[in-house]
């Protein structure tokens, strides 16, 4: 037998309150000095005897209660030893709410597990690895466990794949972190004009806005330049009307993104001695063998994706280059993801992402709020006491009712 809050035994001093209450109500009766006793009439001591019967049973039962708040509160329970992980996402382990819930877990047999591949122990030093959550919850239902309650920030960007299902004995905690605002990327246009990109993430959505400042810059926001590409159009004359939606879209791109594109023109033949970042390639003739250059080409053919990576440092237009392929394949789009390095500023997007995935997707529609998530645990193996409590007020009540008092 285990208390999981002892420090609440001591409200056990309050068993002094009925026994006072009791040995105060019991004073001597009143002397009335009468002259005949001769008309009085004698009444039954065994009546008395029930009084004081009644006067006692409501001690013992008013005693009862206070023993069985105390042992609710205390968290009284039995050890068992059915095993039962705690799972913490690293960085969450400051949390106050983690440190309540483990506090109350802690006695009930519960095991600090790191929430991240093999399970590591809380003592063991472990450096914050980004998982696949849906990897993961399959991980710990392979665990042969009888409860397990996982804290975690239940980012969206962590789950990905096919949704796993959780079984009943994982409990999850989504704690999401507070709502950030963030610079995602800051780029000098000018020597005093700085166009600046700046986002907001909360648990339910980020957003962006682009905003132009002539204000110096802090230190910790590095400014880059502006980026300048050179692509080459290597076509024959036969492919002059692919030639211009290619242009069409470099030029929209040149001016819609912080970025210069210098387009220039070229035939294969010429193409061997070319220096440039990309080459699109507009022939049916062979491509160049070169590893080293970016090499889109054209080569319409049944496929579902309009651009596709077909080897190292190069790519393959599936589609034939019509305005509406263009505008339905989102040309313009793609070519701007592709020709435009942004990993950096992905980067310090996907750290500062602070969006969530919803319980109702998670948890197949079930939501653990904090509130149940911390009755459970209060609660805990003391169903049974609570039911015992709740029968021992309705008996104190009613024999309270009869005895009128």
């Amino acid at each position: 037998m285990q208390f999981s809050h002892p420090i609440f035994l001591w409200a056990l001093t309050g068993l002094s309150i009925p026994l006072a209450i009791h040995l105060l109500s019991r004073k001597e009766g009143k002397v009335i000095r009468m002259g005949s006793l001769r008309h009085l009439r004698e009444t039954s001591t065994q009546q008395f005897k029930g009084i004081k019967l009644n006067e006692t049973l409501l001690l013992v039962l008013r005693s009862l209660l206070i023993i069985l708040f105390v042992l609710l509160i205390s968290g009284l329970h039995w050890k068992d030893d059915s095993k039962k992980w705690l799972l913490v996402e690293k960085g969450l382990e400051q949390n106050p709410m983690v440190t309540t819930i483990e506090d109350s877990l802690k006695s009930q047999g519960f095991e600090w597990h790191w929430l991240q591949k093999g399970f590591p122990l809380k003592k063991t030093n472990s450096e914050i690895t980004t998982s696949n959550n849906w990897d993961i919850i399959n991980l710990v239902q392979q665990q042969d466990l009888q409860q397990a309650i996982v804290i975690s920030a239940s980012r969206a960007e962590n789950f990905k794949g096919m949704r796993q299902a959780v079984n009943e004995n994982i409990r999850w905690v989504t704690l999401p972190n507070e709502p950030v605002d963030f610079i995602a990327q800051a780029i000098q246009q000018t020597p005093k004009q700085v166009l600046i990109r700046k986002g907001h993430s909360s648990a339910d959505y980020t957003t962006f806005e682009t905003l132009v400042s002539t204000l110096p810059l802090p230190d910790s926001i590095p400014a880059t330049s502006i980026n300048h590409l050179m692509v080459t159009i290597v076509s024959d004359p036969t492919f002059e009307q692919e030639k211009l939606v290619i242009k069409a879209a470099l030029s929209a791109i040149s001016k819609t993104l912080p970025i210069t594109i210098s387009i220039l023109e070229s035939t294969p033949e010429k193409s061997a001695s070319l220096t440039t970042d990309w080459i699109i390639w507009l022939s049916d003739k062979n491509t160049l063998t070169n590893d080293s250059i970016n090499l889109i080409e054209y080569r319409p053919q049944p496929s579902n994706n309009f651009l596709e990576k077909i080897d190292k440092n190069k790519w393959s237009i599936n589609r034939k280059l019509n305005v509406d392929n263009a505008r339905e394949g989102n040309l313009t789009l793609q070519l701007a993801s592709l020709l435009i390095d942004e990993k950096e500023k992905w980067d310090r997007v996907s750290v500062n992402d602070k969006r969530i995935l919803p319980d109702s997707i998670l948890l197949k529609g079930t939501t653990f709020s904090s509130y149940k998530l911390t009755a459970n645990i209060f609660l805990g193996h003391n169903q049974n006491l609570l039911i015992i409590l709740l029968l021992a007020l309705c008996v104190e009540r009613f024999v309270s009712y009869k005895r009128n008092q």
